[in-house]
């Protein structure tokens, strides 16, 4: 293997979380396919999407589950939890990147460790954002992010002493600078690649050459899981809103009661409002994501439901008149690549980010009140006789341009 691919080596520092690893797999594909030998840090869950996509997995040196970074409300604890594994995981990483002398770098915009060693091999080093970039202080990107992120922020400044200590223990170490806040979960190379479109990017026409954006490249993936269900004819709504969701009681209930229906109903029910007749149409099928199937919860879904710990969802969006999300970066775009109208429930700041831009788009709606939700479920369905449609095609399109210039680069 040394000698095959000499020194179009790369080595690619992912995150374990399926929103990063699934936001570039396009990307680890087309690299592979152009001749370099691609070698990306995860962990055993995903080694047969990984390697499917052309790439060889290598493991952290560290426990399964352990490496989660995925908690994007508690920033500050974000913050010490990066430093840390990074002091944690360097000695390791530096040693196996000696041996595999890689002709370049690719980090995940979280994963510094990637950062310091290409920084240390002087070899080009690429930042890969699967979220959107905050660019510099003051910016549009910073301020959209204050706005998400300042309500707790002040919560957990215990943590800033504990990051203080090893973010200076890594300096001395490594001889490494930027490690400030905005530095460690901004990550930034020589050049940073945008998994998204320029135009959903908050202040976009502001990022200058260093940002190349590529366009959603999730959406272009391979998908190796396929449905266990076919859908039936009908208005589809697809539901999927993440791990919290899971907890969320009051939604779920939501859900259910203005959703369902059971073999007992009719197409269509009327129910007295106020003394008046109000017709209610009950004629959507649901899709659900639901991961709490297994925890001893007895829940009996309506019969128009089918609820799935897996659902290979771009099948789902293909038939979908409305998608309810959580508002990740790579699934409201998978929407809107298929033409779905989204609406949108944010649980941390991050995806609050996603859901506006998506809403002043034109392209979603932020869930105001889950008391109204098919009232509100029924208007976000209507945005898509007013979008924009050109708009929607660019946002969708990948930039091959810019990834065969990161290979001359390499």
């Amino acid at each position: 293997m040394e000698k095959e691919h000499g020194c179009r080596k790369i080595i690619w520092y992912g995150i374990p979380a399926y929103g990063h690893v699934h936001s570039n797999l396009y990307l680890v594909q087309y690299l592979s396919e152009h001749g370099f030998y691609v070698i990306y840090y995860s962990m055993e869950e995903f080694r047969e999407v990984i390697e499917s996509h052309g790439a060889k997995c290598f493991i952290y040196p560290i426990r399964e589950g352990e490496l989660d970074l995925t908690d994007g409300r508690r920033i500050l604890k974000l913050y010490r939890l990066i430093l840390q594994y990074t002091e944690n995981m360097m000695p390791f990483l530096w040693e196996e990147a000696v041996r595999e002398q890689p002709c370049g770098v690719i980090f995940d915009s979280l994963a510094l460790w990637g950062r310091i060693i290409g920084e240390l091999f002087h070899v080009p080093c690429f930042s890969f954002y699967s979220i959107a970039a905050m660019g510099r202080a003051g910016g549009k990107g910073f301020f959209e992010y204050i706005r998400g992120f300042s309500g707790d922020f002040l919560c957990y400044a215990g943590e800033i002493p504990q990051s203080w200590k090893i973010r200076n223990r890594i300096a001395w170490k490594w001889k490494c600078k930027g490690l400030g806040m905005i530095s460690v979960l901004m990550g930034q190379g020589d050049w940073n690649l945008m998994g998204y479109s320029r135009l959903f990017q908050p202040g976009g026409k502001g990022f200058g050459e260093k940002y190349r954006f590529l366009g959603p490249l999730a959406v272009y993936r391979q998908e190796s899981r396929n449905n266990d269900f076919i859908c039936k004819k009908g208005k589809v709504i697809y539901i999927s809103l993440g791990t919290i969701f899971n907890q969320d009681k009051r939604l779920r209930g939501e859900i259910v009661r203005q959703f369902g229906r059971n073999r007992t109903d009719s197409s269509t029910v009327n129910e007295k409002v106020n003394g008046a007749d109000k017709r209610q149409s009950r004629d959507y099928f649901v899709v659900m994501v639901w991961n709490g199937m297994n925890e001893g919860e007895q829940i009996r879904f309506p019969d128009n439901f089918i609820v799935r710990r897996f659902v290979n969802q771009k099948e789902v969006m293909k038939q979908a008149c409305l998608f309810i999300s959580a508002g990740g970066m790579n699934s409201i775009h998978e929407a809107l690549y298929f033409g779905v109208p989204c609406l949108l429930c944010p649980q941390q700041g991050e995806q609050l980010l996603n859901a506006r831009r998506f809403e002043k788009l034109g392209f979603g709606k932020i869930l105001k009140d889950p008391e109204k939700l098919r009232e509100e479920a029924e208007m976000a369905m209507g945005l898509k006789k007013m979008w924009d449609e050109e708009k929607r095609r660019k946002m969708t399109e990948i930039c091959t341009g810019q990834m065969d210039e990161i290979c001359r680069r390499m």
